[in-house]
């Protein structure tokens, strides 16, 4: 059997089985990667090679430094106070999460850093209210994405530079609106029709605990949150190694106790986005992501052009970095399929690209979905909460992406 047909069938056998006998996802992408690579002959120092170092620092640092924040009651404190604007009306949540990541995201950090700060703020605020934590997260992941491509976001700041490098001009504008209105509606169908929001009761708020007073150290750790999100973005340091940095300083003042806050990193977690991002690695090395692509670019015409390629995006998106190499990657190839496909708009396809690209990031085994699911994991979870939860951001981001190609199939961008 062809080795990248072979990749394709073993990553979503790694899935079914994973939720089947209810094991860790990553765990079982390990030995299959193993298998996967003695029978397509490919070194045991390509797996270990594959091992994404920055992700795993990222992830950690980011962890370590909420677990902080968890055991010192700063993000319960924090959900309490955010509810109470809502002043108990539940229906209000969504809409107030989604606004807030997508205002922060705008302003500079992007994506990555808001998406992992709105996901540890929604953990107790669902807890807080009793509801599904991707009911909610998923509109803060939403809001990320909506406010994350302005041009003085770092994706935003890519999405122009590479558009301009391939003649394609006045995408800081069309991208960022157009990636908002998918946002918006695409979260208008997840209130109504999916998590049905508009038929929840209201709750009842607990004034005392949501008017007390953030402790010294509380707000030392939200001024380090802040810290590591403006470092991170102004100053391109990576968010794991500044949320160390921040980490220790707030240990070193004992904002909490080191090893409690070292209990509550998701492990577990940990060696799920990893160990499914060596398999992803070995599947592209086996040629299954370049196979997946030539069947997409097969079926596109001067109508489907946009849809295909922003599905096209979404689907590279899953293995790899939007801003980094899929963005690089398919807006040259985008302007060369306009100019030689008569009827095709380049600029509808960079947007598609773009658009495709990002809302793919909500899958666990990207940086935005696995940030969010490190925050999810941080609480009392079992592993197979952790499982189901992985397949529904999974779900929340094939969703994403197939709703963005057919905005663009019916000319929305």
């Amino acid at each position: 059997m062809d080795m990248a047909v072979l990749s394709l069938i073993l990553f979503c056998a790694t899935l079914v089985v994973a939720v089947v006998f209810k094991i860790n996802t990553g765990l079982v992408a390990l030995v299959v990667s193993l298998v996967l690579s003695w029978v397509a002959g490919v070194p045991e120092k390509f797996l270990l090679n594959a091992f994404d170092s920055k992700m795993f620092l990222m992830l950690f640092g980011v962890m370590y430094l909420f677990s902080i924040a968890q055991e010192n009651k700063t993000l319960e404190l924090l959900s309490k106070k955010t509810f109470a604007l809502c002043r108990g009306n539940t229906k209000l949540l969504p809409i107030v999460v989604f606004f807030v990541a997508a205002v922060i995201a705008a302003i500079g950090p992007g994506p990555i850093s808001v998406s992992a700060l709105i996901a540890v703020l929604v953990v107790p605020l669902a807890a807080e209210v009793n509801i599904p934590f991707i009911h909610l997260a998923s509109f803060g992941l939403l809001g990320s994405f909506a406010g994350g491509l302005t041009p003085i976001t770092p994706s935003g700041i890519v999405a122009v530079n590479k558009a301009e490098e391939s003649g394609i001009f006045g995408v800081g504008t069309a991208l960022p609106l157009k990636m908002a209105l998918t946002c918006v509606i695409y979260g208008i169908i997840l209130y109504f029709f999916i998590f049905k929001w508009h038929k929840r009761a209201s709750v009842p708020t607990q004034a005392g605990d949501a008017s007390a007073p953030f402790s010294v150290m509380q707000i030392a750790t939200l001024l380090g949150i802040v810290i590591v999100a403006v470092v991170s973005t102004v100053f391109g340091v990576n968010v794991g190694l500044i949320s160390f940095a921040v980490s220790v300083v707030l240990t070193l003042f004992k904002a909490a106790d080191e090893g409690a806050a070292l209990k509550k990193v998701p492990w577990s977690t940990l060696i799920m986005i990893t160990g499914v991002g060596i398999l992803i690695s070995l599947v592209t090395e086996l040629g299954g992501i370049a196979l997946l692509s030539k069947w997409l670019q097969a079926l596109a015409s001067p109508k489907t052009a946009a849809a295909i390629m922003g599905v096209l995006a979404g689907v590279m998106s899953w293995f790899s970095s939007a801003s980094g190499v899929v963005m690089p990657t398919l807006f040259p190839a985008g302007a060369e399929m306009a100019a030689n496909m008569p009827g095709v708009d380049a600029m509808s396809v960079v947007v598609a690209v773009g658009i495709g690209s990002h809302m793919a990031a909500m899958s666990p085994v990207s940086s935005c979905g696995g940030l969010t699911l490190a925050a999810y994991s941080s609480g009392n979870v079992t592993a197979e909460d952790r499982n189901k939860m992985f397949l529904q951001l999974f779900l929340l981001s094939a969703t994403g992406v197939l709703f963005g190609g057919l905005l663009a199939l019916l000319g929305l961008y």
